[in-house]
Protein backbone atom coordinates (compact mmCIF):
# COMPACT_ATOMS: atom_id res chain seq x y z
CA UNK A 1 0.00 0.00 0.00
CA UNK A 2 1.42 3.35 -1.05
CA UNK A 3 1.43 5.90 1.73
CA UNK A 4 2.61 9.47 1.81
CA UNK A 5 5.43 8.50 4.19
CA UNK A 6 6.71 5.82 1.78
CA UNK A 7 6.47 8.21 -1.17
CA UNK A 8 8.46 10.83 0.75
CA UNK A 9 11.05 8.20 1.74
CA UNK A 10 11.46 7.09 -1.90
CA UNK A 11 11.89 10.71 -3.05
CA UNK A 12 14.43 11.39 -0.29
CA UNK A 13 16.38 8.25 -1.19
CA UNK A 14 16.22 9.07 -4.92
CA UNK A 15 17.71 12.49 -4.20
CA UNK A 16 20.51 10.89 -2.16
CA UNK A 17 21.27 8.33 -4.88
CA UNK A 18 21.25 11.00 -7.58
CA UNK A 19 23.50 13.51 -5.77
CA UNK A 20 26.06 11.26 -4.07
CA UNK A 21 29.58 11.05 -5.50
CA UNK A 22 30.08 7.80 -3.58
CA UNK A 23 27.42 5.29 -2.54
CA UNK A 24 28.48 2.36 -0.33
CA UNK A 25 26.03 -0.49 0.29
CA UNK A 26 26.68 -2.85 3.20
CA UNK A 27 24.97 -5.68 5.05
CA UNK A 28 24.11 -4.38 8.48
CA UNK A 29 22.82 -6.73 11.17
CA UNK A 30 23.21 -6.97 14.92
CA UNK A 31 24.59 -3.44 15.28
CA UNK A 32 23.30 -1.37 18.18
CA UNK A 33 21.63 1.99 17.69
CA UNK A 34 24.46 3.61 19.65
CA UNK A 35 27.04 2.16 17.25
CA UNK A 36 25.06 3.39 14.22
CA UNK A 37 24.87 6.84 15.79
CA UNK A 38 28.66 6.85 16.26
CA UNK A 39 29.10 5.85 12.60
CA UNK A 40 26.72 8.59 11.45
CA UNK A 41 28.58 11.17 13.50
CA UNK A 42 31.97 10.08 12.10
CA UNK A 43 30.68 10.09 8.53
CA UNK A 44 29.04 13.50 8.92
CA UNK A 45 32.54 14.88 9.54
CA UNK A 46 33.52 13.90 5.99
CA UNK A 47 30.30 15.09 4.31
CA UNK A 48 28.72 11.63 4.20
CA UNK A 49 25.24 10.53 5.23
CA UNK A 50 24.41 7.02 6.46
CA UNK A 51 20.96 5.44 6.33
CA UNK A 52 19.46 2.06 7.07
CA UNK A 53 17.07 1.50 4.17
CA UNK A 54 14.10 -0.67 3.32
CA UNK A 55 15.07 -2.77 0.34
CA UNK A 56 11.84 -2.37 -1.64
CA UNK A 57 11.91 1.40 -1.25
CA UNK A 58 15.62 1.55 -2.14
CA UNK A 59 15.06 -0.54 -5.29
CA UNK A 60 12.32 1.86 -6.39
CA UNK A 61 14.36 4.95 -5.51
CA UNK A 62 17.49 3.81 -7.34
CA UNK A 63 15.68 3.51 -10.68
CA UNK A 64 16.67 6.23 -13.10
CA UNK A 65 19.67 7.37 -11.03
CA UNK A 66 23.40 6.87 -11.44
CA UNK A 67 23.19 4.09 -8.83
CA UNK A 68 20.81 1.85 -10.75
CA UNK A 69 23.56 -0.75 -11.17
CA UNK A 70 23.53 -1.39 -7.42
CA UNK A 71 19.85 -2.36 -7.16
CA UNK A 72 20.67 -6.08 -6.80
CA UNK A 73 22.60 -5.34 -3.59
CA UNK A 74 19.42 -4.48 -1.69
CA UNK A 75 18.68 -7.80 -0.01
CA UNK A 76 18.55 -8.44 3.72
CA UNK A 77 19.34 -5.78 6.31
CA UNK A 78 21.18 -3.08 4.38
CA UNK A 79 22.75 0.27 5.20
CA UNK A 80 23.85 2.87 2.66
CA UNK A 81 26.49 5.57 2.99
CA UNK A 82 26.10 8.54 0.65
CA UNK A 83 29.31 10.55 0.18
CA UNK A 84 28.88 14.05 -1.22
CA UNK A 85 32.49 15.23 -1.13
CA UNK A 86 34.74 15.34 -4.20
CA UNK A 87 37.32 13.43 -2.16
CA UNK A 88 35.75 9.99 -1.65
CA UNK A 89 38.69 8.40 0.16
CA UNK A 90 37.93 9.73 3.67
CA UNK A 91 34.29 8.60 3.44
CA UNK A 92 35.29 5.07 2.51
CA UNK A 93 38.02 5.03 5.16
CA UNK A 94 35.66 6.08 7.97
CA UNK A 95 33.14 3.47 6.89
CA UNK A 96 35.71 0.66 6.70
CA UNK A 97 37.27 1.65 10.02
CA UNK A 98 33.83 1.09 11.55
CA UNK A 99 33.35 -2.17 9.61
CA UNK A 100 36.69 -3.51 10.92
CA UNK A 101 35.40 -3.08 14.49
CA UNK A 102 32.28 -5.14 13.64
CA UNK A 103 33.42 -7.73 11.05
CA UNK A 104 30.56 -10.14 11.83
CA UNK A 105 27.90 -7.44 11.66
CA UNK A 106 28.98 -5.14 8.83
CA UNK A 107 30.05 -6.34 5.39
CA UNK A 108 30.47 -4.18 2.29
CA UNK A 109 28.48 -5.47 -0.67
CA UNK A 110 29.49 -2.94 -3.30
CA UNK A 111 28.78 0.59 -4.35
CA UNK A 112 28.76 3.27 -6.97
CA UNK A 113 31.51 5.82 -7.55
CA UNK A 114 30.37 8.74 -9.71
CA UNK A 115 27.97 6.57 -11.67
CA UNK A 116 30.23 3.51 -12.01
CA UNK A 117 29.28 0.31 -10.17
CA UNK A 118 32.12 -1.21 -8.12
CA UNK A 119 32.22 -4.55 -6.33
CA UNK A 120 32.94 -5.11 -2.64
CA UNK A 121 36.67 -5.66 -3.19
CA UNK A 122 37.05 -2.39 -5.10
CA UNK A 123 35.06 -0.54 -2.45
CA UNK A 124 37.57 -1.78 0.11
CA UNK A 125 40.44 -0.40 -1.96
CA UNK A 126 38.82 3.04 -1.93
CA UNK A 127 39.50 3.21 1.79
CA UNK A 128 43.23 2.89 1.09
CA UNK A 129 43.30 5.86 -1.27
CA UNK A 130 45.28 8.84 0.00
CA UNK A 131 43.37 12.09 0.54
CA UNK A 132 42.89 14.14 -2.62
CA UNK A 133 45.55 16.80 -1.82
CA UNK A 134 48.13 14.07 -1.16
CA UNK A 135 47.25 12.27 -4.40
CA UNK A 136 47.53 15.57 -6.30
CA UNK A 137 50.93 16.26 -4.74
CA UNK A 138 52.11 12.76 -5.71
CA UNK A 139 50.94 13.30 -9.28
CA UNK A 140 52.60 16.70 -9.45
CA UNK A 141 55.83 15.11 -8.23
CA UNK A 142 55.61 12.60 -11.07
CA UNK A 143 55.16 15.41 -13.59
CA UNK A 144 58.06 17.40 -12.16
CA UNK A 145 60.52 14.50 -12.00
CA UNK A 146 61.57 14.50 -15.70
CA UNK A 147 62.15 18.26 -15.70
CA UNK A 148 64.10 18.03 -12.43
CA UNK A 149 66.23 15.20 -13.86
CA UNK A 150 66.91 17.15 -17.07
CA UNK A 151 67.92 20.18 -15.03
CA UNK A 152 70.30 18.00 -13.00
CA UNK A 153 71.90 16.67 -16.20
CA UNK A 154 72.29 20.17 -17.66
CA UNK A 155 73.75 21.48 -14.40
CA UNK A 156 76.15 18.55 -14.37
CA UNK A 157 77.45 19.38 -17.86
CA UNK A 158 77.92 23.06 -16.94
CA UNK A 159 79.60 22.09 -13.66
CA UNK A 160 82.04 19.73 -15.42
CA UNK A 161 82.84 22.44 -17.95
CA UNK A 162 83.59 24.91 -15.13
CA UNK A 163 85.79 22.31 -13.36
CA UNK A 164 87.70 21.77 -16.62
CA UNK A 165 88.23 25.53 -17.10
CA UNK A 166 89.33 25.90 -13.47
CA UNK A 167 91.75 22.99 -13.82
CA UNK A 168 93.23 24.49 -17.01
CA UNK A 169 93.58 27.88 -15.31
CA UNK A 170 95.31 26.34 -12.28
CA UNK A 171 97.58 24.29 -14.51
CA UNK A 172 98.63 27.41 -16.42
CA UNK A 173 99.21 29.29 -13.13
CA UNK A 174 101.43 26.44 -11.98
CA UNK A 175 103.41 26.61 -15.23
CA UNK A 176 103.60 30.38 -15.01
CA UNK A 177 101.45 31.12 -18.05
CA UNK A 178 98.85 33.64 -16.86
Amino acid sequence: MVTEAKTNEVESLREDFANAKLTLVAKFSGVTVEDVDVLRKDLRGVNTKFRIVKNTLAKIAVQGTQCEGAKDLFTGPVGVAFGYSEDIGPSAKKFFDFAKKKPKNVMALGGVVEGMFVDAQTVGKLADLPPKPVAQAMLLGLFQAPARNLLGVLEGVARKFMYALTAIAEKRKGEGQD
